[in-house]
């Protein structure tokens, strides 16, 4: 089975092979990697005409082909860490993930945690040198409440400037999230901003953004009134290239950097080294669990699907598949196996790291359900219903073009048959409430987690694709969300998970099945140190950036 998985996947990268070819491209080196933060780096080829004493002060860099929000907090800007960049939030994490200060320098919350008070800094200032004021957040926070379409800020009652450095947020309700998003709304300023923002932004980070050419490049340069200390790398460009141009402009030397896909992970480069990260970024499948005829969702698309919504089918799966087989198969070894949405994180339920590819067990599970192989086709059915279904995947993203395609083969020694179909995100998401998605996620907290499984949520946009309404897994979010200190919410989050009976997770009802951890790798310069990078978040392509003013150039890296 093991060799006729590899011999589909042989022949979509040789595919892959020849378009690069046609484009003049060819692959990037990269060594043997582990899951500790810092990076693994390459044995450099060195090139007699480098010179190691040479001082570089700007950068071409590829991270994907356009960046995530453009800009812009109303467009999903600041979601991730990138927005780092070029704004400032009031908290921010260092790179062991605890929450410290940025324009607040410190914070209070009250007892019943329903009015945080900050102390702000003085000194910031935005690009344009007009100094950050409370002001300033108190709109960037009022305005993305009234906006409401990525920015769940309701439970924020009143806003209130007691002096230029002391301001008070008023809750209606304890939020145990709500530390999350201070480190992610970015600070706007309040003159300048409007429709236009994301064409010339103004921030106050360590890089002001000086060209963007939609579709093409970004180019960045250093803040002149950044607060903080003065980044080594004055400016830095992206290239928004797909990965087989990106392989391109490595080889040729026309970029510093690239990210790079475990498939493309087997030649060097002269000079260059492979940085590889661990990441909570996930990939797994997502069930629906409601039957068909549910309904339909607000945009009208339909919900249900009488094969996932069998508890059996779901529970089998999750832990018939084989992961490590996975991992090695797509991701050559670059990654982890995943169980949940939130590994490693502080509220990850670690019981639910259960055993798998227990394919007897799983057949057991089948069997005592009903399904059973009445006609020897392979197919389990019950009740006149086979035991198949749709399984949607981006096509244009070769991870989950491949991890479907091994799941499929998977699923087939269970009498479970997976038909793939290849798509892009604007079919997909009229599909996914009725149909399985090969889906991903992976955030620094749990908010993620609780919009993908309360009911509250189900169809709206990509929350609570699968519809899961578990009565007593909703009360544990809700005490999760609403709880007023960490340690509480903690302890709720991994009860929603299992508590010994029920659940989130595969132990219980199993509405995905993740399956990998990706470890995100990227190419690039020797002499480029990238700093101490905390454990990355989905996003692969942008999250290296996330403390790009940290990064410096080290001249003697090629003769270490």
């Amino acid at each position: 089975m093991q060799k006729n998985i590899k011999k589909i996947l042989s022949i979509l990268c040789a595919v892959i092979m020849i378009t690069a070819v046609l484009v003049g491209c060819s692959q990037p080196g990269q060594t043997d990697t582990g899951s500790d933060s810092e990076p693994k780096q390459a044995d450099a080829n060195l090139d007699s005409q480098q010179e190691a004493s040479e001082i570089k002060d700007e950068l071409i860099l590829c991270m994907g082909t356009r960046p995530p929000g453009e800009f812009d907090p109303r467009k999903r800007w600041g979601l991730y860490s990138q927005s780092q960049i070029l704004h400032d939030t009031l908290l921010t994490r260092n790179a062991d993930l605890e929450i410290i200060g940025d324009f607040a320098k410190s914070y209070e919350v009250s007892d019943d945690a329903l009015t945080w008070t900050f102390h702000l800094r003085d000194d910031y200032k935005f690009s344009n040198g007009e100094p950050v004021t409370a002001e300033d957040v108190k709109f960037s926070y009022e305005m993305l409440k009234e906006d409401g379409k990525h920015w769940d800020l309701t439970f924020v009652d009143k806003i209130e400037i007691k002096d230029p450095q002391t301001m008070l947020f008023h809750l209606t309700e304890p939020r145990s999230t709500f530390v999350a998003q201070l480190t992610e709304i970015v600070i706007l300023p309040k003159n300048h901003y409007d429709d236009n923002y994301a064409e010339n932004p103004i921030g106050s980070g360590p890089y002001k953004l000086v060209q963007w050419d939609r579709d093409q490049q970004a180019i960045f340069e250093v803040n002149p009134y950044y607060a903080g200390k003065e980044p080594h790398f004055k400016k830095f460009t992206l290239l928004f290239l797909d990965e087989n141009a990106a392989l391109a402009a490595a080889k040729n030397g026309t970029v510093d950097m690239i990210y790079v896909l475990p498939e493309f992970a087997d030649e060097k480069i002269p000079g260059w080294k492979i940085g590889s990260y661990e990441s909570n970024d996930v990939r797994g499948v997502s069930l629906p669990t409601q039957k068909s005829g549910s309904g339909t969702t607000p945009e009208g698309f339909d919900i249900g699907n009488d094969v996932t919504s069998d508890i059996a089918i779901r529970q089998a799966l999750y832990i018939g598949v084989d992961r490590q087989a996975i991992v090695d198969t797509v991701l050559n070894g670059h990654g982890k196996k995943a169980y949940s949405l939130v590994d490693k994180m502080p509220w990850w339920n670690e019981e639910t790291a259960i055993e798998d590819n227990q394919v007897e067990k799983a057949i057991t599970i089948l069997e005592e359900a009903g399904w059973k192989d009445s006609d020897g086709d392979g197919i389990r059915e019950k009740n006149g219903l086979k035991a198949e279904f749709n399984l949607y995947h981006a096509s244009a993203d070769i991870i989950r073009t491949n991890t479907s395609i091994v799941v499929s083969e998977q699923a087939k020694k269970l009498g479970i048959n997976i038909n793939l179909v290849g798509s892009n995100w604007d079919e997909i998401k009229t599909k996914m409430h009725s149909n399985a998605v090969l889906f991903a996620g992976g955030r620094h907290h749990p908010h993620q987690y609780y919009y993908m499984h309360h009911p509250d949520l189900a169809g709206m946009g990509y929350k609570n694709i699968v519809y899961m309404d578990n009565p007593k897994v909703t009360d544990y979010l809700n005490k999760a969300m609403y709880a007023s200190t960490q340690e509480e919410a903690n302890k709720y989050w991994k009860l929603s998970q299992w508590d010994g009976e029920t659940g989130s997770s595969g132990l219980g009802d199993a509405p995905f099945v993740w399956l990998l951890r990706l470890d995100h790798l990227y190419a690039g310069d020797a002499r480029i140190n990238v700093g101490n990078q905390p454990i990355h978040t989905h996003g692969h392509e942008w999250s290296l950036l996330a403390n790009v003013g940290e990064w410096t150039w080290d001249a003697d890296a090629l003769n270490k």
